[in-house]
């Protein structure tokens, strides 16, 4: 593997600060502590700089809330002049890393996305489900990987392409953030309740953790292709999946892939994991794929709906702006765009009503305004 030397050369500098700068702030440039931060703009990239460059800089402590859709999550967001830094990493430290990254990795990677690795699945699909053999899809995904992976693993794959040894301070920095612990045990069922774990984990949230997650599970994927030889294997970070003819044959890849996991990552696979016959269709990454159609998984639905019943009530009262409900309106129209669901499509827009009611001074009389979009 080539070994890159003077990356923290080109990372501390003004010119990398600002444009990370620039990444950091997309579609955020005026929220307040982004303000604040542009009001000096100057001054705050070359304290940043200097922080680096004496190897004083420490992260700022992050705030933590719960994401709680698709799934229970604890979200650290930095502080902005730390996602500054973060987004100026990144500009010099992907490059290198998407060299050694497997073709059909495609979680958070540019010009690549949700939609290619479906459009990937499916093609799959349609290529085995004509042979005479009955072939099989397994489904593996990794137990509580963003709370589970050792940090010194997450150190050693960051800094194995690195021959710098102030650039592994930084990743080191980083990857710490301000000492807290981020894991959690195998056996938590309440993130929310469960102690924290020092040692494991990664701060879900930050540009670096979602780099260290998909350059963590790059060994793997070498490892599936190049030893194992499996030649239907795809990866949305810690969502996997892999096509075999034969069930029994399926099984002993998943062991196999497990085993390895657990000898050289420190990570292993939950109970999500089966193998199921191509031609029922399988849920991968909020769809229902089969070999002739795609459709939203039946919870992606369900909270489509939901949603737009949120929109409608709060519209009809003044809570939220047309704006905002024409976006939420035309975003899910965009992903039912990819989908084989007609039907539901045309049913959303009958359904999708905008009526915003409000009371004249005098009489007291209600009025409608209604918008059908």
């Amino acid at each position: 593997m080539e070994k890159h030397s003077h990356v923290f050369e080109e990372f501390a500098t003004f010119e990398n600060m600002y444009d990370g700068y620039l990444l950091a702030r997309r579609n955020k440039r005026y929220r307040p502590e982004v303000l604040t931060y542009s009001a000096n703009l100057e001054e705050n990239i070359i304290n940043d700089v200097n922080r680096l460059q004496w190897q004083s800089y420490a992260p700022g402590k992050p705030r933590a809330f719960y994401e709680y859709y698709p799934k229970v999550r604890l979200i650290h967001a930095l502080p902005f002049s730390d996602r500054v830094v973060n987004c100026a990493a990144y500009n010099v430290l992907w490059t290198i890393y998407e060299r050694s990254m497997y073709e059909h990795s495609y979680g958070s990677i540019p010009n690549r996305g949700q939609l290619k690795a479906v459009e990937t699945v499916q093609r799959w699909m349609k290529m085995v489900d004509g042979k005479p053999q009955q072939w099989y899809i397994g489904k593996l995904d990794v137990a509580k990987f963003f709370f589970r992976v050792p940090i010194e693993v997450q150190m050693r794959e960051m800094t194995r392409p690195l021959d710098d040894p102030r650039m592994a301070w930084f990743l080191d920095v980083a990857i710490r953030c301000d000492g807290r612990p981020f894991g959690l045990p195998l056996t938590c069922t309440d993130v929310t309740t469960a102690e924290r774990i020092c040692g494991r984990g990664m701060q879900v949230g930050s540009l670096i953790s979602q780099t260290t997650a998909n350059v963590v599970l790059t060994p793997l994927d070498h490892y599936i292709k190049r030893v194992m030889r499996l030649p239907y294997y795809i990866r949305y970070m810690d969502d996997m999946m892999i096509l075999m003819p034969g069930k029994e044959e399926c099984w002993e890849a998943i062991a196999e892939i497990d085993d390895f996991m657990q000898e050289n990552l420190g990570l292993q696979l939950n109970q999500k994991t089966a193998v199921i016959p191509v031609g029922t269709g399988v849920e991968f990454i909020g769809r229902m794929i089969w070999p002739g159609r795609t459709t939203l998984r039946k919870s992606t639905t369900l909270s489509m709906k939901r949603h737009l019943r949120f929109v409608m009530e709060h519209y009809s009262t003044g809570e939220l702006p047309l704006e905002y409900c024409q976006s939420v309106i035309t975003s899910y129209l965009g992903l039912m765009s990819h989908c084989d669901c007609e039907d539901l499509r045309n049913k959303t827009l009958e359904d999708f009503v905008l009526v915003r009611r409000h009371f004249g001074e005098d009489d007291n009389i209600e009025i409608e305004e209604d918008l059908l979009l």
